[in-house]
């Protein structure tokens, strides 16, 4: 448990009046603090219902600036206000603290509860939630929260009984959290995102890279190796927890030591830095940039696995070699596909393998035929695991897989479906588009996918982008439903017709959930058994 500061009478302003803003505010409520909602847009009826129920003040529609300036003593800012924005700003100048709804809620966890911390660009949402499911399969009183399903603060205010919080963390969540001491935490990867809030790169990962630095000491922090790099180059403090190292890519220099095998498809490698207590002075850190993570590390202090995916047959092998034993593990069909969820699926593993849970438990949530995994929706949600006879409007009956994986905002997710996937693939791209170049999907004409369906705001774009592939872009449709009424008359037997759609759903849905669910009822009207 974190350290918790005096909160009894203590003024708090919440400002956003969004779900974590208002768990922030009933749990201090709870333990006496003295709290206020300050919201700059509308609030919705029930949020207001629920500030009332709960005896909460709120304001709507501006920032009362002198009243935080005077009766102000800590500012909890929802991680959608930029600390640019003036209300931060004021409380800077003015000595105000301001920190995040994570940091409050890591004032109440139970004293015996275990935080598992994530945090990257992608994956995290499916990394935090297989981990929680994974920790319940064996035993624990889990539940994943955060920047996923309901905020910490939630969690923790109703679910007094939790012993493990799997808890999903945002960059800009981070900015402002101090006190909470993860036992295992990870940073899965780093793209070009969220720029428009920090002016570069290396000020994306700063904020991310809190997480690593609050990692217990005796837990373990799981890195990806290009964000070490980058963190090393850049002179970015390490923390005391053992340290694990994943990258993307096949084992080179140990390949003889180890007797792995050379010639792997795609390998993950997980390479562990013993280093309990082991801090670099910033004054050597000139020095490091000359050096690769493996001479950063000796031999005898490597402790290594990785997964070798076959998109093929969808098969894992699993490799892990620890100072104290060697395991091989064989996943014949993986509960989740695509090569990318291999490496979600290992950092839960890892954490687990860290906490003690038994090899066997590991083992069977990750396969197919024995796991009780429940899959995240829109992110590669298959409407069902196997074919199913779906109807077209010519009343023709096909049997074929329908995914949703409406999550898929940017071109960058939408490759991760593609590559995940070995059927004949009907793709449904569009709605607003984000500035993205379509060009790179069309490479995979010669692998599996068979045609698009552009619709929506971004199907000029698309259509545009996509010209050198002419005959295998369908007319653009006004909406998703349209298109997705083209794919299924076009599609044959044993086809996939996926909504991946590389673009923000705002231009006909109310958010990426939104489209989902629509696409989601959609298939369920196609189907032969509800023709009848």
């Amino acid at each position: 448990m974190a350290h918790r500061p005096k909160i009894e009478g203590v003024h708090f302003y919440i400002a956003g009046a969004a779900k974590s803003g208002v768990s922030a505010a009933k749990i201090l409520k709870k333990h006496g603090a003295n709290v206020f909602v300050t919201e700059e847009n509308l609030i919705s009826k029930n949020i207001e219902n629920e500030l009332i129920l709960h005896q909460i003040p709120y304001e709507y529609g501006f920032h009362s600036i002198e009243k935080i300036k005077n009766n102000c003593d800590v500012l909890v800012i929802s991680p959608g206000i930029s600390l640019n924005k003036e209300i931060a700003i004021i409380c800077k100048k003015n000595k105000i603290p301001i920190v995040s709804e994570i940091e409050v809620a890591s004032w109440f966890i139970p004293e015996k509860c275990i935080i598992l911390g994530i945090t990257g660009t992608n994956g995290k949402s499916t990394t935090t939630h297989y981990a929680a499911q994974l920790f319940e399969r064996a035993g624990y009183k889990a539940i994943s929260c955060g920047n996923i399903g309901i905020s910490m603060s939630q969690a923790v205010f109703e679910n007094i009984s939790i012993n493990l919080l799997s808890v999903e963390l945002s960059s800009y969540q981070l900015e402002t959290t101090y006190s909470m001491r993860p036992t295992c935490t990870v940073f899965l990867n780093l793209q070009n995102d969220h720029l428009g809030r920090y002016e570069n790169i290396q000020e994306y990962i700063k904020a991310k890279w809190r997480l690593v630095l609050l990692t217990h000491d005796s837990g373990i922090a799981i890195i990806d190796k290009d964000v070490m790099h980058l963190a090393v180059n850049m002179g970015l403090s390490l923390p005391r927890a053992k340290i694990i190292l994943i990258e993307s890519s096949s084992p080179k220099k140990f390949d003889d030591k180890l007797n792995t095998p050379i010639k792997a498809r795609r390998e993950y490698d997980i390479r562990n830095q013993i280093s309990f207590g082991k801090i670099l002075p910033s004054a050597i850190y000139h020095e490091l940039k000359k050096l690769t993570i493996n001479e950063l590390m000796s031999e005898n202090e490597l402790e290594i696995a990785y997964a070798k995916y076959d998109n093929k047959d969808t098969s894992v092998n699993i490799f892990i070699k620890l100072k104290s034993s060697t395991k091989t593990w064989e996943i014949r069909n993986p509960c989740l596909p695509g090569e990318h969820n291999m490496i979600n699926i290992l950092c839960a593993s890892l954490m687990a393998m860290h906490l003690g849970i038994d090899d066997n438990i590991i083992l069977s949530q990750w396969e197919s035929e024995t796991t009780e995994y429940n899959h995240l929706p829109h992110r590669l949600e298959f409407i069902s695991n196997t074919e199913k006879t779906y109807i077209d409007k010519n009343g023709d009956e096909k049997s074929l897989i329908l995914i949703n994986d409406s999550k898929a905002t940017n071109v960058e997710s939408t490759l991760v479906a593609l590559k995940s996937l070995n059927r004949p693939i009907h793709l449904l791209l569009g709605g607003l588009p984000k500035g993205d170049n379509y060009l790179p999907i069309g490479t995979f004409f010669r692998k599996n996918l068979v045609q698009i369906y552009p619709f929506g705001k971004a199907a000029e774009n698309i259509q545009l982008d996509l010209k050198s592939y002419k005959n295998k872009v369908a007319d653009s449709s006004e909406n998703m439903l349209a298109a997705a009424d083209l794919a299924l008359n076009k599609a044959k037997n044993g086809d996939i017709i996926l909504l991946s759609p590389a673009c923000s759903s705002f231009d006909e849905f109310r958010n990426f959930e939104h489209r989902g669910n629509v696409f989601r009822e959609w298939t369920f009207s196609c189907l032969k058994e509800n023709k009848k």
